[in-house]
């Protein structure tokens, strides 16, 4: 019986593209069993296979190179879809069918395949061919006008990205469903601005000149504390905000909540009090009794953190620590779904039994070679 559990085992994904999009939806995948085999180009082969020098992104996956422009690459390519449920592509619309190697081809080698294709504005549209990085899908998706009415900030990190990569992932298991059901594959077509825009879900009248806006008030605020670090307070609730007022020493403060006249004075007072202890401190002793009351960390900082340890939400690959799989399903024998800590493989690592596997002799891999299409 296997240790671990893995809902997606023997689902064979050959993922073609190279930026963190594709590769966040193919971790996922990769975490919850399913083989993902990276299609890269000859030229990087016996190099680490790094997604643009992440190893989070690279981990629980193998590597076979083929060279897509080769004349040759078509045929080999619908002999390894005949043996491949799902293909994640990331590639200009069109432009794969017109090398040679699209949809229609590798439904016509295996009516079963799952094609996905995730794309900065989806199949179809104006801007369907339009070049684009994670912050042009912010701005058209009203994500980031949503978050700041700055029009000169915009996030650290990319948002839209791990939006679309998790969507992608999402379609393809609703997918591989549909399939186990009806016997066919199908086609996913993904916009990463459309998964930014879907983010707005959340807010309130978020799609109308008048959107409710969460700002920032004594009971929604970060305090800085005593070591320099910060607490995140969210006690918007008057029971949350009693708790809060109530531990802190300043019961008469209860009345203050969302009085907007009151609220300078309310976050000066409170800001006082938080200085004077250290922002684990303030947490350990809040949270339990019930206030929303959070240490705020930096990424570096996850490391040391008591809740990230215990739930091992960190994992290390290659010397690297690395966010764990976030999807957790326990099956009633006790398994749970683990995160896929394999190294990063080389380029080109795994082609001789990854084509063999779809059914190509050793000769005919040696001749491949030779051509320079693997």
């Amino acid at each position: 019986m296997r240790t671990a559990l893995e809902p997606l085992a023997g689902t064979r994904v050959l993922d073609f593209t190279a930026f963190p999009p594709g590769a966040a939806c193919a971790l996922v995948l990769a975490d919850l069993g399913a083989e993902v085999i990276r299609i890269e180009p000859p030229a990087q082969k016996g190099k680490p296979s790094l997604v643009i020098g992440q190893v989070a992104l690279s981990r629980g996956k193998r590597s076979i190179c083929i060279d897509l422009r080769h004349p040759a690459a078509g045929a080999l390519l619908r002999r390894l879809a005949r043996h491949a449920d799902v293909i994640l592509e990331s590639a200009k619309p069109g432009s794969m069918e017109e090398r040679g190697f699209g949809y229609r081809h590798a439904r016509e080698a295996n009516p079963r395949i799952i094609w996905c294709a995730l794309t900065g504005f989806g199949q179809g549209g104006p801007n369907a061919n339009h070049a684009g990085h994670d912050l042009s899908y912010l701005a058209h998706s009203g994500l980031l006008g949503a978050l700041s009415s700055d029009p000169s900030w915009q996030p650290g990190l990319p948002l839209a990205l791990q939006a679309g990569g998790l969507c992608a992932a999402i379609g393809i298991q609703g997918a591989l469903l549909e399939r186990s059901r009806s016997g066919e594959g199908g086609f996913v077509d993904i916009s990463l601005s459309e998964a930014a825009t879907w983010f707005l879900s959340c807010g309130i009248r978020a799609l109308s000149d008048h959107p409710f806006r969460l700002s920032s008030t004594p009971d929604r605020r970060l305090y800085a504390c005593a070591d320099g670090r910060f607490v995140a307070v969210a006690c918007s609730e008057p029971r949350t905000w009693g708790v809060l007022c109530d531990q802190l020493g300043v019961p008469e403060l209860k009345t203050n909540l969302h009085k907007t006249e009151a609220a300078e004075e309310t976050a000066m007072a409170l800001a006082a009090l938080f200085a004077r202890r250290p922002a684990a401190e303030w947490a350990a002793r809040l949270a339990p009794a019930g206030a929303a009351v959070t240490v705020m960390n930096h990424a570096g900082q996850l490391l040391d953190d008591p809740h990230i340890r215990a739930r091992h939400s960190v994992a290390e690959v290659a010397g690297v620590p690395v966010p764990a799989s976030p999807v957790r399903i326990r099956a009633p024998d006790g398994r749970e779904t683990a995160t896929a800590l394999g190294e990063p493989h080389r380029v080109g690592a795994d082609n001789e039994a990854v084509l063999a596997a779809a059914g190509l002799s050793a000769d005919e891999i040696a001749a491949l070679t030779d051509q320079g299409v693997i």
